[in-house]
């Protein structure tokens, strides 16, 4: 008893030194598998502890504030009711806002830790190649792999403990965060070991994490703009623009480039299990950049464009120029809405 007692403190009291051997190992050494998932176990414990803060105190902030109730009530207007239709969820307006209300903090947290690994990964985009730099862009890797492995533990204690689970988190929701959260978790530890210093690894990961932070944080902004307002009108549409333009570039055309150039080095390398099963996911995973990262702000600039059509209330029309319902009562469901693309809400993270 005393030996394990002994073992359990040793093992506690050295782990902050083996968490940072494995962040930051020393000139010509790698970490160990082992010592990656401890440190990667570590990250996810610590973004759930980080999110589970953010929960605490902004999840009343944000049920007293009736400018973002306001807000999440346009989104259902603009975009919600065909996301729920896509999602396959009956959701009234009123329990639209609820679920928005009840998960803003965590969209708040979400870009927050994409903006975090994507900053991790700036010293080796912008070319330095010291080992410093390379070590910091892995642990973006190893943060993003760390948040999503925190993510699933959440969905799945979500659907199997709450009430309402598999309302709030139905079996669409899952798939696509299933497809979306499969690069990392299967291609972050490999990648990290064999090609820590491999620039399209740094740039693939800072892409990814800093397009999906703009873009939450730009679409977070745009749902307080009322549409009604001509000049929050204008602000709409150059935010919704510029997140386009971002999208298009670094989850469409470089996106395609860098996974081409990936796809290259193994192939050279002989590495085809990898190959094989990147192939697998870049192909999901390009499925999800377009349909759920670019279509949806092109969409939206189509929709809300300065050719669109606005009716007495000043909206632009949910379809095609139809008048704007009456959406306010609860319980109201459009008949035959048309079935959008989820991310019309521009939540994309990767």
């Amino acid at each position: 008893m005393t030996d394990t007692m002994t073992h359990y403190s040793n093992t506690l009291t050295n782990l902050p030194t083996k968490l940072y051997s494995a962040a930051f190992p020393a000139q010509g050494e790698l970490p160990s598998s082992q010592d990656l998932m401890i440190l990667v176990s570590t990250i996810a414990v610590l973004w759930a502890a980080i999110f589970s803060v953010l929960h605490r105190y902004l999840h009343p902030y944000a049920m007293r504030q009736q400018w973002l109730k306001d807000a999440m009530g346009r989104e259902y207007d603009r975009v919600g009711l065909s996301m729920c239709q896509a999602l396959r969820v009956k959701w009234t307006r009123q329990r639209y806002i609820e679920i928005m209300l009840n998960d803003w903090p965590k969209m708040q947290g979400i870009y927050l830790q994409h903006f975090i690994g994507g900053a991790l990964c700036l010293p080796a985009v912008l070319g330095y190649t010291d080992s410093w730099a390379a070590n910091l862009a892995c642990l973006g890797v190893l943060s993003e792999m760390g948040w999503e492995m925190s993510d699933m533990a959440d969905i799945v204690i979500t659907r199997s403990t709450a009430i309402d689970g598999k309302e709030r988190v139905p079996d669409t929701l899952v798939m696509i965060m299933s497809i979306h959260h499969s690069m990392t978790l299967t291609l972050g530890l490999p990648l990290v070991m064999k090609y820590r210093f491999l620039r399209t690894l740094h740039l693939l990961t800072f892409n990814l994490q800093w397009a999906a932070a703009l873009a939450i944080s730009a679409n977070e902004y745009c749902k307080t703009l009322d549409l009604k307002n001509q000049k929050q009108l204008w602000t709409f549409r150059i935010v919704n623009g510029i997140c386009f333009g971002i999208m298009a570039w670094m989850r469409g055309i470089y996106w395609l480039y860098l996974c081409f150039q990936l796809h290259l080095r193994l192939y050279e390398d002989e590495e085809y299990t990898m190959m094989c099963v990147g192939m697998a996911i870049y192909i999901l995973i390009t499925g999800f950049n377009v349909m759920l990262c670019i279509y949806p702000f092109g969409k939206k600039m189509l929709k809300f464009g300065p050719r669109s059509k606005k009716k007495e209330l000043g909206l632009v029309a949910l379809d095609e120029g139809e008048v704007l319902e009456d959406t306010t009562k609860e319980g109201f469901v459009r008949p035959s809405p048309s079935v959008n693309s989820l991310m019309e809400r521009g939540d994309t993270d990767n």
